[in-house]
């Protein structure tokens, strides 16, 4: 079976942080543009378990959570709590206005790219850290798709490089499976190989949504062996 095997040993930074700034913006210009406050609150995603307003205080919280690790870890003074920041999803932070939602995640988003400019050496930063970029840019791109973006608005380029660090970031999911990328339209595969691993060959879009517990419309699952189980939050 030809392919190209979507796994390498460590996120490649000059890959991902050129991908995740495409993919912060193209979420933010969404969310701006596409977005009425009514879409925030009612737009029920993932079987109604979610709103809109629940995945834009994720995301935000997130980016916030993750810069303040990135500058801890290299020794930068963390910013003062603002009053967007104390809000969680427990806390009401969903029933915000659609446009303080909106400015929520697009402040986040720039104090992680901020964090991140500032860490001259990846290698130097704790292993757990140096995954942080390519986790980031996994978060952005399917929760986007849970906002309602076609999976087939995300580039091929990009859907690739997160497939080669899906390994990385899912360790615990992948566990027993080796991803490999098809560049065509066929549905996923599923074969037996060495070592009692099973290998998933799909174009690279369909791999990300098979790997969270989602679903491309139209690309069926492979019958053998079952897809790792919903992942809410990335």
């Amino acid at each position: 079976m030809s392919g190209t095997r979507g796994i390498v040993s460590r996120p490649d930074i000059a890959l991902v942080l050129p991908a995740l700034a495409r993919e912060t913006d193209a979420l933010v210009d969404r969310a701006l543009s596409g977005f009425l406050d009514y879409d925030f609150l009612e737009h029920s995603i993932l079987g109604g378990r979610l709103s809109g307003g629940h995945v834009v205080t994720y995301l935000a919280r997130e980016a916030d959570r993750m810069a303040d690790l990135l500058l801890a870890a290299i020794g930068r003074p963390l910013p003062a709590p603002d009053r967007d920041r104390r809000w969680e999803l427990g806390e009401g932070g969903n029933l915000r206005p659609g446009a303080v939602l909106v400015a929520d995640l697009d402040v986040s988003a720039e104090r992680l790219t901020n964090a991140m400019a500032l860490v001259e050496d990846w290698s130097a930063v704790p292993a757990e850290l140096q995954v942080v970029p390519a986790h980031r840019l996994l978060q952005v791109i399917v929760h986007h798709a849970d906002l309602g973006r076609s999976w087939q608005d995300l580039s091929q380029t990009d859907a690739v490089t997160v497939v080669s660090m899906l390994p990385s970031i899912l360790a615990g999911e992948l566990t027993g499976f080796e991803l490999v990328i098809r560049n065509d339209d066929r549905a996923l595969t599923s074969a037996s190989i060495a070592d009692g691993t099973t290998e998933i060959t799909g174009e690279p879009r369909a791999l990300i949504a098979w790997a969270t517990g989602r679903r491309v419309p139209g690309d069926a699952a492979p019958p053998d062996p079952p897809s790792p189980p919903l992942r809410v939050w990335i």
